[in-house]
């Protein structure tokens, strides 16, 4: 009897779960995998590693506001706390996505963890910076070069190959290209509001990368919106947050541009008027209404970021 009663409890420790977060359960923010454990008195451990370090940082269930948590220090954990500014959690599960949002003092979306599916941090996060740099471009020659799944295509023809380069596990926008004479070597890939700007790298003894002195420029062949992938790709990883606020404008406003919002401010009007894919409709009662789950989220992020202090981000966009 006593064996039986400690089988069920083992049973129910394999799927016990805190307003909808299972232990066991694996959740991704940029390429890092938190792992969840609920705990006996119904809060929520969770803990990564990150290049040697534990981070950790627990929910506790806010009963009076349905799938709601505060978040705070683990105190059974060493690990280091990345979300301390981040004091309350919103579990939600909608579209087919299990996310848990994270949100500042303000109420302002901080970061998303995304249980949706399981994957390897790395490869999650470089399959996300992928659809980032992913399409068509010309150079300054005038030649139009396709981005492709580690192939690079010139007028529909493939010449070269190319690998992501990361770094302890975290995706550095550098690319190893073999082929294309001119491209030959490392480069760092950056986002641009206009495409990408590529600086030449070489890596030293301990795995840092330094720019050179050759650089060169891929404009965006704008028949597709620059930051479609912002309407499709929640942007839970950090490659976004290198680019200058001026480009996060744009970013997030093509999300609503997607779907032919009117825009009254003349700058955007402008802007917009100018993409070939771009076709406003006459009201805006509906937009709202259309936009996905994750492409409300991403307006969130975006949002957070434009509106921190320059010096307290690192900005790569030249």
């Amino acid at each position: 009897m006593r064996k039986m009663i400690f089988t069920m409890l083992a049973l129910v420790g394999l799927t016990a779960s805190a307003q909808g977060i299972k232990s066991g359960s694996e959740w991704n923010i940029s390429n890092l995998v938190y792992e969840a454990k609920v705990n006996i008195d119904n809060t929520i451990t969770f803990t990564a590693m990150a290049e040697g370090e534990e981070l950790a940082f627990r929910l506790t269930p806010n009963y009076s506001k349905k799938n709601e948590f505060v978040l705070s220090e683990e105190l059974n954990a060493d690990g280091f706390n990345p979300f301390s500014k981040a004091p309350r959690a919103k579990y939600i599960e909608q579209e087919g996505w299990k996310l848990i949002c994270l949100y500042d003092l303000e109420g302002n979306l901080h970061d998303v963890l995304d249980g949706s599916f399981f994957g390897e941090g790395e490869a999650v996060a470089m399959g996300k910076w992928m659809q980032q740099i992913m399409g068509k471009y010309t150079d300054s020659y005038g030649d139009t070069l396709e981005i492709g799944h580690e192939i690079i295509y010139e007028k529909g023809v493939a010449r070269a190959e190319f690998k992501n380069v990361a770094f302890n596990g975290t995706v550095t926008g550098v690319l190893r290209i073999s082929g294309l004479t001119d491209l030959e070597g490392m480069w760092e890939a950056v986002q641009t509001l206009d495409g990408l700007t590529l600086y030449e790298v070489e890596q030293d003894e301990y795995g840092m990368f330094k720019r050179k002195d050759q650089q060169k420029t891929l404009s965006w062949v704008n028949t597709e919106p620059r930051f479609g992938y912002a309407n499709r790709i929640l942007l839970n990883d950090k490659m976004f947050r290198k680019m200058k606020k001026s480009s996060l404008r744009i970013m997030r406003n093509s999300i609503l541009a997607k779907h032919s919002y009117m825009f009254s401010s003349r700058d955007l009007a402008d802007y917009f008027a100018s993409q070939p894919w771009f076709s406003p409709r006459p009201s805006n009662d509906d937009v709202i209404d259309e936009l996905s789950l994750v492409e409300r989220l991403n307006i969130e992020l975006i949002k957070y970021e434009e509106a921190m202090a320059d010096k307290n981000r690192y900005v790569t966009e030249p």
